[in-house]
């Protein structure tokens, strides 16, 4: 039962950070505008309509590796909410939920004291945080200033649940 308590727990500090660092300048460190940003939404509407998906260019199948050109990445959304949704917010707190739980189940696994459960969890947020924006970086150019200050946003979340998870989950005392 700690285990779950400290994994919700864990949860409630991973959910606060991220909403204030997403909410920060922080998280728009290597975000860029497009000039002439209308005109390229009506090339995309009219190319992709009501096809939302992550699309590349050039296409795989119809790359010539022997030229260089542009190379980019699109997630397009046909119908935009305009803005952060409930849904949205409802789904990021079910994944930090799901994913405090997990290093809730780490942590009361490799058992020690709090610094040592601190460490697993920081190590844990290292792993979250290279796992998936160092690949972007390396596969599909996503900039280092954008990368470095995503992975520190993972970072510091699984430092903050480590730390409400290590103090939930500290041996007690015999009396």
């Amino acid at each position: 039962m700690r285990v779950l308590i400290a994994g919700i727990l864990g949860a409630v500090a991973m959910y606060v950070w991220s909403t204030v660092a997403h909410l920060s300048p922080l998280a728009m460190v290597g975000v860029h505008s497009i000039p002439g940003e209308r005109i390229l939404v009506a090339a995309l509407q009219l190319s992709l309509g009501d096809k939302g998906g992550l699309y590349v260019y050039p296409s795989p199948s119809t790359a010539d590796t022997s030229k260089t050109g542009p190379e980019g990445l699109i997630a397009y959304t046909p119908h935009g909410t305009g803005g952060v949704t409930p849904r949205q917010l409802g789904v990021e707190l079910v994944l930090q939920v799901t994913e405090s739980l997990l290093m809730a189940g780490i942590a009361a696994l490799a058992g020690g004291g709090v610094w040592r459960r601190v460490a697993i969890a920081v190590l844990v947020g290292l792993i979250a945080g290279m796992a998936t924006n160092f690949s972007y970086w390396n596969w599909y150019g996503f900039g280092l200033d954008y990368t470095l200050a995503n992975g520190f946003i993972e970072l510091v979340k699984f430092l903050l649940a480590g730390l409400v998870i290590a103090a939930m989950l500290r041996v007690k005392k015999a009396t």
